[in-house]
Formats: C-alpha cells, structure tokens, sequence
C-alpha cells in the first residue's frame, strides 16, 4: 500500500476566470446572482456588456480566492502471491497493483483546479484541471 498526497495552505490565487469584461467570455452561473439592484447581492457586482463601472475590468479583492487545498496524487494497492503457489509455474515472483492519480482535492477553491502549474505566479488562466486516472497491473518475474 502507498500513498502520496500534497497541499498548499496560505496562498491567495488570482481567479482570472471572473474577468467578464471581455465581450464573447462565458459567465460562470454565479453570474446569476449578480448585483441587480437593492436588496440583492452584495458579494457579485452587477454585470453590463460594457461594464459601464469597470468593475471587472479594475483589477481588485474580488478576483482573490483562497488558494488552500490537499490532493490525494497517488495511491497504490498491491498484492504479492506468495511463492508456493508460483514455484511450479517457473514463476519467481508475481504481483498484482491498482494505482489511482489524482483521485480526490479538498478545497474551496472555486476555479477548475488550485495546482495552478508552471509559471503563472497565483494567476488562473482557466488551465484544464488534472486529470484522475487508474492502472491495472501486473508484475512477473521468471
């Protein structure tokens, strides 16, 4: 069994895909909770195709977000068959594994992915996420 996870804490990213001053950009469906006059939501500016108070196109607290997170990157489950059984085969050694990547990220980070790679200094550009996989495997040995 083996385990390897990794996490930042502290950090801020900057949430570059809040930036809805660009005309043909697709709004997130928080944009729908949107300032729209009193009484209505003091957390998301109200939102015009020319933002008409530039206030997506200043650059502010509102685009920060808490970077934290905790990734499960690899996890691995094997097994060993024990040599009596696999002397009569010519076999030495024989084992069976089952790896996972990425499989889970806690976080509260509301872009794609808080692992903002390479070297975009906190900024998200909108990279695509990582991606979860698995592998089935054996290992043989004569």
């Amino acid at each position: 069994f083996m385990v390897f996870a990794q996490g930042a804490a502290g950090n801020k990213i900057f949430q570059g895909l809040r930036r809805l001053d660009i005309q043909n950009a697709n709004y997130s469906t928080k944009a729908l909770s949107r300032w729209r006059g009193e009484g209505t939501s003091n957390n998301y500016p109200r939102l015009t195709n020319n933002d008409t108070n530039e206030n997506f196109s200043r650059m502010s607290d509102f685009y920060l977000e808490d970077g934290d997170y905790l990734r499960l990157k690899l996890a691995q489950i094997g097994y060993t068959i024990p040599e009596t059984f696999t002397q009569g085969y010519g076999v030495q050694k024989m084992r069976f594994y089952v790896t996972g990547e990425n499989l889970f990220t806690l976080t509260d980070y509301t872009g794609y992915d808080p692992e903002i790679g390479g070297n975009t200094f906190g900024i998200d550009r909108g990279y695509y996420p990582q991606a979860r996989s698995f592998l089935f495997g054996a290992n043989i040995q004569f």
